[in-house]
């Protein structure tokens, strides 16, 4: 059987609904009380695991028996497909209707001339597997033989639906193999139609948010409270918000030691053009690797002899997990400086990160 789809375009929508830090789930984790964003991981996984088993599917087998359970394998895989692209559709394009309603495109020769294509599907996957014994066709409670090759048309396979009624005749239904082919890619290619959709959804909600002037404030603390809350608000973006965070506690310790003042109040001027820029890129929702962060992260030949210690070290700043060896961390901070910056536990923890950031800055 040729390959109709490949899993590179699922994988770009998959890319696509994690970009721009994670806009999708934000916007729809709760959307009014309810989690969509759930709904659509489970629409990715399923379509996911569905075009790979068709990506690896083998050709027919030529046993009769085992070619019909693999028709509705295939029957079952494009089920799964379809119903995914609706309900992705529901979420991003439509929540009051389905794609490709009332087109009758895919199915020449259809048995029931009055479905349209999504619901004959239906009725060919209810035929040819899914519950076979227990149809309502045309009116009557019918039931399908097994399926069978018919050199009387143009099918692969075909079906005898018997009547409950009695006296009734039976009624062929045909799969055309090719058919259905057509009606998965159909479908398939409805994800660019919903691609487009998502990628307009995050122009226009940057283009809302950029167009609402993030307040000013001279202090740059003040400002700091400021871009934590239009962070939160905007995408709530962890790698923007722990810079913040981070800001927030060196702008709030105050350090008393006076040959430490002029040290930190330069070590803080410094930090100045890393707030205006984030600033800058949540105004202009441009949610971008900060060019000033490094001057946050502190690189330099004692960062790499104390990397064991700051490791557990800024654990113990942001998890806020006791840390039996932080004493330890103390005293090996205050050998490598001498002394200068008097680690201890008895300063708040924020002044104790501002040490620390001095003492690599030196």
């Amino acid at each position: 059987m040729r390959n109709v789809v490949s899993e590179d375009k699922f994988r770009d929508f998959r890319d696509l609904v994690n970009s721009n830090s994670s806009f999708v789930y934000q916007i729809y984790k709760d959307k009014g009380g309810k989690n969509l964003f759930n709904l659509v991981c489970s629409c990715m996984d399923w379509v996911t695991v569905s075009v790979r088993h068709l990506e690896n599917v083998p050709e027919f087998d030529k046993n009769l028996d085992t070619k019909c359970m693999q028709v509705y394998s295939l029957i079952s895989s494009i089920d799964l497909i379809f119903e995914a692209i609706k309900q992705l559709h529901r979420v991003f394009v439509n929540e009051k209707n389905i794609p490709f309603s009332g087109e009758k495109k895919c199915f020449k020769n259809r048995l029931f001339l009055n479905e349209d294509d999504n619901t004959y599907f239906k009725t060919i996957r209810a035929c040819f597997g899914a519950h076979p014994v227990d149809l309502k066709q045309s009116n009557s409670k019918r039931f399908a033989s097994w399926p069978f090759e018919s050199h009387f048309n143009s099918g692969d396979l075909c079906v005898h639906l018997y009547s409950r009624d009695v006296n009734e005749e039976d009624l062929a239904l045909n799969l055309n193999i090719n058919e259905l082919l057509e009606f998965l890619t159909t479908r398939y290619d409805y994800l660019d139609v919903i691609t487009g959709k998502i990628q307009s959804l995050f122009i226009e909600y940057q283009k809302s948010l950029s167009n609402q002037p993030i307040e000013t404030k001279s202090d740059p603390l003040e400002q700091l409270y400021v871009l934590r809350a239009e962070s939160e608000k905007r995408l709530d973006n962890e790698y923007y918000n722990g810079e913040i965070d981070d800001l927030i506690m060196i702008f709030e310790a105050e350090v008393t030691t006076l040959e430490l003042v002029s040290i930190a109040d330069s070590y803080k001027g410094s930090l100045l053009p890393l707030i205006e820029e984030i600033k800058t890129n949540l105004q202009t929702m441009n949610i971008i690797d900060l060019e000033h962060g490094s001057d946050l992260r502190i690189r330099s030949d004692l960062s790499r002899e104390l990397s064991y210690e700051l490791s557990k070290f800024y654990t113990w700043v942001h998890d806020d997990r006791y840390a039996p060896l932080i004493h330890y961390y103390f005293e090996r901070f205050n050998d490598v400086t001498n002394g200068k910056f008097d680690f201890n536990n008895t300063d708040e923890i924020n002044l104790t990160f501002l040490k620390a950031k001095l003492m690599l800055a030196e």
